[in-house]
């Protein structure tokens, strides 16, 4: 249900941008701007889609955008591109630190979809090399693997929750290739593994959880790819 709730919002989004722009010679908004009504109906939509999921933290990507696009039009107070950047990672990190969160990984592993974010469970077929993808919006997938090889994780201006409770390991141990954009991943590993950070930040930060020194031969898990503007958080489970 809530998938289809969660299409039929962006679908109906897409419409209202598609319609602007058919109507907008007539409206008159060249004053402010095609690009910056696109985008500030985007943003307001995701906002409204993680206030009735109760997902708060990502609201503070958008919020900064809105800010960034119409800081000069409403003459808003100036803060400097960096400044509004960092400021808005570190409100993203914080915040995902202080609220609870509404699930538990054990309670990920089921089949409900019950909670405040879009639950994709794992199914019971075994894929080595999956791909998990969000675009606006939020995803909690267990990955269901017995000899994972690579992960790819892509993350544009939402929230990415992985549980690796489920997956094996190959041999040589596995990589995550990450791509993330205004957004935020959380990854969820077995406290026995090794987690190797190699992502290339750019305005964001890596932060590894409660890390404990690994035993001889522990699976490796490699973390490559590239996050701006975001941030990537491992935890221990």
């Amino acid at each position: 249900m809530k998938s289809k709730f969660s299409n039929l919002f962006w679908g109906i989004a897409l419409l209202l941008v598609a319609a602007f722009l058919l109507t907008n010679n007539f409206i008159g908004f060249d004053d402010i701007g095609i690009g910056r009504i696109i985008i500030s109906i985007l943003a307001l939509a995701f906002i409204i889609q993680c206030l009735a999921r109760l997902h708060i933290a990502p609201i503070v990507i958008p919020l900064a955008v809105l800010y960034f696009i119409f800081r000069e039009p409403l003459g808003l107070p100036e803060i400097q591109t960096w400044k509004l950047v960092v400021g808005t990672v570190l409100a993203f990190i914080g915040l995902n630190i202080l609220l609870p969160q509404r699930r538990s990984y054990n309670q990920c592993n089921n089949s409900d979809r019950s909670g405040d974010h879009q639950k994709i469970p794992a199914d019971g077929n075994k894929d080595n090399n999956p791909y998990v993808g969000v675009n606006f919006g939020s995803v909690s997938r267990s990955l269901n693997a017995d000899s994972l090889e690579t992960v790819r994780l892509s993350c544009n201006f939402g929230a990415l929750e992985i549980y690796f409770n489920q997956a094996g390991l190959s041999p040589n141990g596995a990589v995550a290739d990450i791509s993330c954009s205004f957004g935020g991943i959380q990854l969820f590993v077995p406290r026995h593994w090794q987690v190797i950070d190699r992502i290339h930040c750019t305005l964001a930060g890596v932060d590894i959880k409660s890390f404990t020194a690994p035993v001889e031969n522990a699976p490796r898990l490699t973390l490559n790819g590239s996050v701006s503007m975001g941030g990537v958080e491992v935890k221990y489970i």
